[in-house]
């Protein structure tokens, strides 16, 4: 698959950023009317350059003003190589510091040093600037990195630049462009004729003309009408390239630059992140627990506190799992980079890595927490794996989860399969994966409640499947949870019968009530379809009378009885009645009321209950006063 790259800048103001991508690429990243006339630029700007390799790279200019580092960040997450420009008239100035701390923080992978204007400058001066550089870049992402000299202005060096940034290209590795697309967006616009238009770097995966996408985290749903690619329509964009979408169903207004454009049910959004976060060794003072910052992310800025897990601060330089409590949901994935600065004034103080997006906020000072994170941030797959599967989770979940391809997650499975960590469960046609462990432990839930309930309620046979959920706390999907039932009873873990479940050694009676049962079900059996009154025959066979109903409803459902009209019938007494009768209707072609009870030989009481129920269940047909067959 072809590799897409996009090279960035980084420095102080005035070092000549812009100027450099002119000389790089022909053309002028500044495009806003006051940029122009200040001579700095304010948003993020955006141009492409041919390599002597034949590639075809994007650019990104950052804002190298204090004020505008905001911009600066939301266009450096993208970047696969950064140039550092130092102009060589003024050397390392307190900006290119800060870029630097950014870039180390957001794990730019690949930095080129760029001493610009050496036009400017004797060779004397050159030579002292150059050995400034190499000290202050000591201990830094930056130490090892090639430094080029060049003037952007004449030209000088320019050559020699874009053959470094090929070989630095050469060493790396493209943004994953099999994973689920995601694009954080840094332009909002509307095009007359077109509608919205978003651009941005794509992170990951791809994405094609009708498509359909999310805006997150308002969570709009739009589709993808047309797409652009260094001012060239394309109907597939990829990884690492910059693209500009137009999109459909969405309007200008309901999109924000910082938001992110991604594939549909691929990301969580969330309030609450964990974190590792990494400390400046040149912050003033530490971080404190609960302290209000600014937290970048992508193109995103958002306030947020800091909860700390192990300490009351981070002291400079340290190294810790946290959490961040943000004000507005983000969308963020596992290993994503991120940079933290003190909300006033604002100057950077950390960065780091994202280990997820957490439900709740984790209670401070547990080991099993700090256990969890550190997994998390060694990133094992297949223990990372297990942990998710703490329910059944199907795989289009699980890709959901980890942002990999299906196949990756395959290869996770099926070594857990082979050490029999997980079992595979079947909803409809579709296959989910859960931790044997959970899944056991679920399973001796669903006895013990079972079990409970039976021998608090033995006439009950068994207990409904949602009175189940309801006391499991399960909040699954109603069609996965009856799925998951059905199937843990054909493999004998439970028994069903009818809407109940039961423990797999069946509902068997007590003794004393197994005998107040047997009386109950003689005098039906003898009294025919002239059934005794519930509450007398309940006296009869020493039930108290506030149990009586609990006792016929076991009998119902059993379905020995069937109740109409507020009397019971024994169902054998009834197929003999019913028997009786279509033989009668058959010869007859129709019967009265006062016909039937002398068939039947009961009264008026019991033989319109009975016929009704016939009725209703289309044996008879009542015309006039008379019944026929349906």
């Amino acid at each position: 698959m072809e590799r897409h790259y996009l090279v960035g800048t980084a420095g102080h103001v005035d070092h000549g950023k812009t100027e450099l991508i002119r000389a790089l690429s022909g053309m002028d990243t500044d495009r806003l009317k006051e940029e122009k006339q200040r001579g700095i630029s304010i948003e993020l700007g955006f141009a492409h350059m041919n390599l002597p390799s034949g590639r075809d790279v994007g650019i990104v200019d950052v804002p190298g003003h204090e004020r505008f580092v905001r911009q600066m960040l939301a266009g450096a997450g993208g970047m696969d190589v950064v140039l550092l420009v130092i102009a060589a008239d003024e050397g390392i100035m307190p900006q290119t510091r800060e870029h630097l701390d950014i870039l180390t923080l957001l794990g730019i992978p690949r930095g080129i040093i760029v001493l610009n204007k050496i036009d400017l400058v004797d060779q004397e001066w050159l030579e002292l600037v150059e050995e400034e550089i190499k000290e202050e870049l000591t201990g830094t992402s930056f130490a090892n990195s090639p430094l080029f000299k060049v003037s952007a202005l004449s030209g000088q060096g320019i050559s020699e630049l874009k053959r470094g940034i090929d070989t630095a290209l050469d060493a790396g590795q493209s943004k994953k462009a099999a994973g689920p697309a995601r694009m954080p967006l840094d332009r909002v616009f509307s095009v007359q004729g077109f509608g919205t238009v978003v651009t941005g770097t794509l992170y990951s995966g791809s994405i094609e003309i009708g498509q359909d996408v999310v805006i997150e985290p308002a969570h709009r749903i739009a589709k993808v009408r047309t797409l652009q690619v260094h001012g060239k329509k394309v109907v597939k964009a990829q990884a690492g390239q910059r693209v500009a979408v137009n999109l459909a169903g969405v309007e200008v207004s309901e999109v924000e630059k910082g938001t992110v454009l991604a594939e549909l049910n691929a990301f969580s959004v969330g309030n609450i992140l964990d974190l590792k976060v990494q400390s400046l060794a040149s912050m003033d003072k530490p971080i404190i627990q609960r302290q209000r910052m600014r937290f970048h992310l992508g193109t995103a800025e958002i306030l947020g506190r800091i909860h700390l897990l192990d300490r009351e601060q981070i002291q400079p330089g340290e190294e810790v799992y946290a959490q961040i409590l943000l004000e507005e949901p983000t969308l963020a994935a596992p290993q994503d980079r991120f940079v933290m600065r003190f909300y006033s004034p604002a100057h950077t103080i950390a960065g780091g890595k994202v280990l997820g997006v957490a439900k709740f906020k984790q209670k401070r000072f547990k080991e099993s927490t700090l256990s969890v994170m550190h997994l998390k941030d060694i990133g094992n797959p297949q223990e990372l794996l297990v942990r998710e599967l703490n329910e059944p989770k199907s795989m289009n979940e699980l890709v959901g989860v980890f942002h990999v391809t299906a196949s990756e997650i395959e290869t996770w499975l099926a070594e857990l399969r082979d050490n029999e960590r997980i079992e595979v469960w079947l909803e409809g046609s579709q296959l989910h994966y859960w931790a044997k462990e959970t899944a056991e432990a679920w399973r001796q839930k669903v006895l013990d409640i079972v079990r409970g309930y039976v021998k608090s309620n033995p006439l009950r046979r068994g207990i409904g499947r949602e009175e189940l959920k309801n006391r499991m706390k399960i909040a699954w999907p109603h069609p996965l949870w009856q799925a998951l039932l059905e199937e843990g009873a054909g493999r004998g873990y439970y028994r069903l019968e009818g809407g109940k479940i039961q423990a797999p050694e069946g509902a068997d009676l007590p003794i004393g009530l197994a005998q107040r049962v047997d009386c109950l079900a003689r005098e039906w059996i003898s009294a025919g379809l002239t059934p005794p009154d519930l509450t007398h025959a309940a006296s009869v066979c020493q039930i108290n009378l506030q149990d009586a109903g609990e006792y016929a409803g076991y009998f119902c459902e059993l379905g020995e009885w069937i109740v109409t009209n507020g009397i019971y019938f024994s169902r054998q007494a009834m197929g003999e009645a019913q028997t009786s009768l279509e033989h009668y209707l058959k010869e007859h072609g129709e019967a009265s009321v006062a016909e039937i009870r002398e068939l039947w030989g009961v009264s008026r009481k019991f033989a319109v209950p009975l016929l009704e129920y016939f009725d209703e269940h289309h044996l008879t047909r009542r015309v006039g006063d008379k019944r026929t067959l349906y």
